[in-house]
């Protein structure tokens, strides 16, 4: 399926004018009228050029169809007086679960409610989480493009009315008549603009994205393919080599992980919220990302997820991911109940392995691994949970398939085959010897 921007860079490639047919002399001769630079030319054609011609004449009035029939399922947007004002209503698809009025609360459905708003009572936590991160680069150029003027920037997401790909929530300001289906995120317009910087179309009627709700400090941009939503994200080759690495071998020791290829220089992640709502571990912990904090909010919620957590962070403390910050960890949830149904897949490891370090060090002398077991012997229930785990028996040339697999060149390839096998098995054996 052709994204608008697709179709717009298709037209702009192709011809304009007509072609007609004129007689002299008895014999008949092809000719191209066009206009160029507001002038008015005419040449003469070959029949094979001609065909050629009237070909992609034809594709321009199909494209220029489309465009238009697209253009008119989007939904420009302008901050209300109400959207301003924070008042209206948090949704879930077409159910309202919280009022706002003012910012204040006025009323919760506690099933459904997102998570933040449950904990806070408060409508600017909940859209703080959804805004993009203004010092990238690309956040601001997209702000101009989309011209957003808003001093408070919490408030960036209410121009999309705070949608977003990896969840159902959003907010209807009072008195629309909107339904989820008509601001639902359909279009990948601006995508290079927030991933590249490009410059190259800028549709100002055209306002609705979910660039402007997508967090992370690295560029990035959602781009829609055959009906799939994928993140793509910039990163230097240690970054993109360790974000490969880290799902292949998630994938090898059965850590649920989010899809990730290499496309084109850039990584992307296929969306693993299409059927949940993602809700980040932030809205239960706030800022504290300690693991006894984060370990004991989800014990408390389901003794299988924390384990699933325990598993995660083994996986971090081997492959030496430092940067599990409480966005990119979270739950997992049913649309239409609201229960928490496992955590999500693991992603966002672009930061571990080499990518922060010149080298791996041994296990028994990294400070990041000593964190993960001191935080085991001085929690009880995480240890018995982690002897419960059956961790799959692996040998060094599985993970040495991994690394001679992926396509990017860097130093120290044999070395870090190494180093994870032993980080791998030191932890696995630690505390069941």
């Amino acid at each position: 399926m052709s994204t608008l921007s697709d179709l717009i860079k298709e037209k702009n490639t192709l011809p304009l004018g007509n072609i007609y047919l004129k007689t002299i002399n008895g014999k008949t001769y092809t000719y191209y009228q066009y206009f160029e630079n507001g002038n008015r030319f005419t040449r003469l054609i070959k029949k094979e050029e001609a065909d050629k011609l009237k070909a992609q004449i034809k594709r321009r009035k199909e494209l220029e169809t489309l465009i238009k029939e697209a253009k008119r399922k989007d939904r420009s947007f302008v901050l209300s007086k109400n959207s301003e004002n924070l008042t209206g209503y948090v949704m879930s698809d077409n159910v309202p679960v919280a009022e706002f009025s003012n910012g204040e609360l006025i009323s919760i459905d506690e099933k459904l409610a997102p998570l933040i708003i449950k904990r806070t009572h408060s409508l600017e936590k909940f859209l703080s989480l959804r805004v993009i991160d203004m010092s990238r680069t690309n956040a601001r150029l997209l702000k101009k493009a989309l011209n957003i003027q808003i001093d408070e920037e919490f408030k960036i997401p209410l121009f999309a009315y705070a949608l977003s790909i990896s969840d159902h929530f959003w907010f209807k300001p009072k008195y629309s008549k909107l339904k989820y289906q008509d601001i639902a995120p359909n279009n990948d317009f601006y995508s290079d603009t927030s991933l590249k910087g490009d410059t190259t179309i800028f549709p100002h009627q055209i306002k609705l994205t979910p660039e402007i709700t997508t967090t992370g400090s690295f560029e990035k941009g959602w781009k829609l393919i055959n009906n799939t939503w994928w993140l793509y994200k910039s990163g230097n080759d240690k970054q993109l080599f360790s974000e490969m690495f880290c799902y292949e071998f998630a994938k090898l020791i059965d850590i649920n992980t989010a899809t990730y290829e290499l496309d084109d220089g850039y990584i992307r992640s296929k969306n693993f919220a299409t059927i949940y709502n993602f809700e980040p571990i932030a809205s239960l912990a706030g800022e504290d990302d300690s693991y006894n904090h984060i370990f004991n909010i989800i014990y408390k919620i389901n003794r299988d997820i924390a384990k699933q957590y325990i598993k995660l962070i083994f996986f971090d403390s081997v492959t030496n991911n430092i940067d599990r910050h409480n966005e990119n960890l979270g739950l997992l949830r049913n649309r239409q109940t609201g229960k928490i149904v496992s955590l999500a897949p693991n992603f966002d490891n672009n930061l571990a392995l080499i990518s922060t370090v010149d080298a791996l060090n041994y296990p028994n002398k990294d400070s990041f691994i000593k964190m993960f077991v001191d935080f085991l012997k001085n929690n009880q229930a995480a240890l018995e949970l982690f002897k419960e785990i059956q961790f799959k028996e692996i040998n060094e040339e599985d993970i040495n398939n991994i690394v001679n697999t992926i396509p990017i060149d860097i130093d120290n390839k044999e070395d870090v085959s190494k180093k994870i096998y032993q980080r791998y098995n030191y932890l696995k054996d630690l505390f069941n010897k």
